[in-house]
């Protein structure tokens, strides 16, 4: 129950939460940013790793952005199009791997573990976590299918200043307490 519990945290959710994003929300200004980007509301990514410009922001929504790319209502349009059928499927495999893990659970809680039908439920919860990968993944491509390549390079370069303009300051290095070591 407990491995069931911590799947649905770690590879549901998040994805769960992303996908329910209003997609006519009205656009920020200056939208707040993890100094690592965002992963999904309230998770950031590792290592520093930011993710494309447009996987989480509706950049598109934004007139300034919108203008100083130079975007033609066609792209407004396939942008958004691309943005509504990716949350829906983010929804759908969110949906799938809750199902997915209440039948593991379900197994789990059983007077007696079936290991033959705990190992195909392990390989659909697999099949379903793999499936949300590639939905994301597709998210990350969908912006750069639809901009042209200036476009695209203009967007990373927006992106890239905002992130550094809305992350907080380094603090300053400070001797180790004790004074200077030989």
């Amino acid at each position: 129950m407990k491995l069931a519990l911590v799947m649905a945290a770690v590879l549901v959710l998040p994805v769960i939460t992303m996908a329910q994003m209003d997609a006519n929300r009205a656009p920020q200004a200056h939208p707040p940013a993890a100094s690592a980007g965002p992963a999904a509301p309230g998770f950031p990514f590792p290592g520093g790793f930011t993710p494309p410009a447009g996987l989480f922001d509706q950049f598109w929504n934004d007139p300034a952005i919108a203008a100083e790319l130079h975007l033609t209502d066609a792209q407004r349009r396939q942008l958004q199009a691309a943005a509504l059928a990716q949350q829906l499927s983010l929804i759908d495999g969110g949906a799938d791997g809750l199902k997915a893990l209440a039948r593991l659970s379900a197994l789990l809680d059983a007077d007696q573990l079936d290991d033959a039908a705990y190992k195909q439920q392990i390989n659909n919860l697999a099949a379903v976590a793999g499936k949300l990968v590639q939905d994301v993944g597709d998210m990350a491509a969908a912006p750069r299918r639809i901009l042209t390549l200036e476009q695209w390079r203009k967007l990373q370069s927006l992106q890239r200043a905002r992130a550094r303009s809305s992350a907080p300051p380094r603090p300053a290095m400070q001797p180790p307490p004790g004074g200077n070591r030989p």
